[in-house]
């Protein structure tokens, strides 16, 4: 675990650096509460010791800089300090101290007190995690709900109007037969009657008959193809979210990925960006089909967003060994910092302006592949992108009771 040290005593944070590093923590130790503050603010530290009597930034004032800061995840902190009066443990605790040590400190106190400290970050990120899974999960449902009530919607009237261009189809043909026999008797009309055949004349030129005749059969095939489009996106968006698929099912995860991919068409197209499939033939997976088309729609998003106008983002499917399957979404945007890499699959954790994202997403589908017994991996390099990689095994693991995990809720 990172641990920032704070302490201008040299020989104290010495001896602190090399208790935690032989503990097994990774230590960063600064001189000052000045020098603390910086190294915090370039890194990621969940735990954090400082002295508090230091030059420049006391320890109450470190600790007051922490809590203001918007920084994803628990810091848990601990000041130490000789004082023991009342006054003194009060202001520190309103600082932002969560723990005391007393100085000069014990050995086997110090690492009582980190251990406590690290239940309490566990239990914390745990938390989070669990936080995040409910906001994702309410997020889903709403969607599952929008599309059914959508496609109740729009499939009705979507059936008449392709019944009905049926029949005026027909019945446009038969009309069209009708005409053409009133054509035969032209001849006849003009020496009966030479001023309604000028008429009808004049009504077929202002008609466009021949044109009519011409088009009319693309016209309708046309107008029945954009009511197919219509009604293939409602099946895209309900085959999405299929929340009335609670329960493990085969599914193939080619056709999943499609369905997500068309779900997204709209962000796609507003971007201009190219997506290049490689979909290898693949025997279907046993998992809850609806989360993991959320932890697609999450990858392949954060593939949208990270990329240039008339980008391209690459989609590859193969088998991956015995009895596992390997999907990669691989961008070509700005990638990710390494500083960022470690922190990414953390709940909340973004690096998107405020109002830009909840850092919920790669955290959330993290912890679905996971209980799908599978792995979710990324692999970025500055300024040429991100590859995301999804193992899953063609069945989950099994509970005790010899059934399928449940997914993250």
């Amino acid at each position: 675990m990172k641990t920032l040290i704070a302490d201008d005593d040299s020989v104290s944070r010495r001896l602190l650096q090399n208790y935690l590093q032989k503990w097994g923590y990774d230590v960063t130790a600064a001189q000052d509460g000045a020098e603390a503050w910086r190294l915090f603010e370039a890194g990621l530290f969940p735990m954090v010791i400082t002295d508090w009597m230091m030059p420049e930034l006391d320890g109450p004032g470190l600790l007051r800089r922490i809590r203001a800061s918007r920084r994803p995840g628990y810091v848990y902190a601990i000041l130490l300090t000789a004082k023991s009066q009342k006054e003194d443990l009060v202001e520190g605790m309103e600082a932002g101290a969560d723990d005391f040590l007393t100085k000069p400190f014990d050995r086997d106190e110090l690492r009582v007190r980190l251990r406590a400290g690290e239940r309490i970050i566990r239990l914390e990120h745990h938390l989070r995690e669990t936080q995040a899974a409910l906001v994702q999960t309410e997020q889903l449902a709403s969607l599952g709900r929008l599309a059914a009530g959508v496609a109740h919607e729009i499939n009705n009237p979507i059936a008449y109007v392709i019944n009905n261009l049926a029949v005026l189809r027909r019945d446009l043909q038969s009309a069209l037969s009708v005409l053409d026999k009133y054509d035969e008797g032209r001849a006849a009309l003009s020496r009966a009657d030479p001023e309604l055949a000028a008429e009808v004349a004049r009504l077929e030129e202002d008609m466009d008959l021949p044109y009519l005749r011409a088009n009319l059969g693309r016209i309708f095939d046309s107008s029945a193809e954009g009511l197919r489009r219509i009604r293939t996106i409602v099946q895209n968006l309900r085959d999405f979210a299929r929340l009335d698929e609670a329960e493990s099912k085969e599914v193939d995860l080619n056709t999943a990925v499609q369905s997500t991919l068309a779900a997204l068409r709209h962000e796609l197209d507003q971007k201009a960006l190219r997506v290049a499939t490689d979909f290898q033939e693949l025997p279907a997976v046993v998992c809850h089909p609806a989360k993991l088309n959320q932890v697609f729609f999450n990858i392949l998003l954060n593939a949208i967003q990270a990329s240039e106008r008339q980008g391209l983002i690459q989609v590859r499917s193969r088998p991956d060994g015995e009895g596992t399957l390997l999907v990669e979404i691989e961008d070509h945007g700005g990638g990710i910092r390494p500083e960022h890499l470690p922190h990414i699959f953390e709940p909340f954790f973004t690096t998107k302006p405020v109002g830009g994202g909840t850092g919920l997403g790669l955290s959330v589908s993290y912890g679905i592949v996971r209980d799908h017994g599978g792995s979710l991996e990324v692999e970025s390099s500055v300024g040429q992108g991100s590859a995301f990689r999804i193992r899953l095994p063609l069945r989950p693991p099994e509970t005790s009771d010899g059934s399928n995990p449940p997914a993250a809720h």
